[in-house]
């Protein structure tokens, strides 16, 4: 009996340990930035495994969460286009690609950069719902998040941050029916903004998503109209 349960314990400990080779290969299998998305990272300056965009004593700053599985450089058109307009952006690599690993990911770069005056933390899918998380903990120091399709990880009802949320018409991965009942769970003052025909991958620059509808736009045009939006709530 005794060796028979030796056994049983044998094998389960080698099923967990299966089980966690197979998650990290997993976590592993990344996204990749496309050809135009890392010639805008080379506009970039990588500090510690993040790309910093504009000038580091700017008034406003974002952090920029990635998605889940998706390479930092696939973001790297936020930082070129919203550093042209006076803002810093920092977009860190996370721990196993995952924000829901990393959540306190920011607060390296906030410590950083004394000089910033306003923090905005925000991010793609699961990269948001991370951000959301951080920016509970930190409401002294984080004005506001910016959800890219994306949700909060717990209720921000009660709190003073602004709220910024952008989803994508025909998104198959955070559906319209997902964003509508994230309603719930931000102020009331939180702004809502939906791309017609916009989807989940062009967030990001990093090709099509397992999951995710097409869409008749480009990265470039979705992202555009992403990025008029921030600035505007800006």
């Amino acid at each position: 009996m005794k060796k028979k349960l030796k056994w049983i314990g044998l094998g389960l400990v080698g099923l967990i340990l299966v089980a966690v080779i197979g998650f990290l290969v997993w976590t592993q299998l990344t996204y990749g930035p496309t050809d135009e998305a890392l010639g805008y990272a080379a506009e970039a300056t990588e500090v510690d495994n993040r790309l910093e965009f504009g000038d580091p004593d700017s008034e406003v700053g974002i952090i920029l969460y990635p998605g889940a599985k998706v390479e930092k450089e696939a973001y790297a058109y936020y930082g070129s286009r919203l550093a042209e307009e006076g803002v810093f952006v920092a977009i860190p690599s996370l721990r196993l690609n995952l924000g829901i690993a990393d959540i306190d990911a920011a607060e390296t770069i906030i410590a950083a950069h004394p000089g910033i005056e306003r923090w905005i933390v925000g991010g793609h899918s699961l990269g948001g719902s991370a951000a959301s998380g951080f920016a509970l903990e930190n409401e002294s120091r984080v004005e506001g998040v910016i959800f890219l399709a994306s949700y909060p990880i717990s209720s921000m009802v009660e709190s003073e941050l602004r709220v910024l949320s952008i989803s994508g018409e025909v998104d198959g991965l955070a559906t319209q029916t997902d964003i509508e009942a994230s309603r719930e769970n931000v102020p009331d003052d939180a702004v809502f903004y939906e791309i017609v025909d916009g989807n989940h991958a062009n967030f990001g620059m990093y090709g099509p998503q397992d999951g995710d509808n097409d869409s008749p736009l480009s990265a470039k045009e979705q992202l555009d109209e992403t990025i008029e939006q921030i600035l505007n709530w800006l």
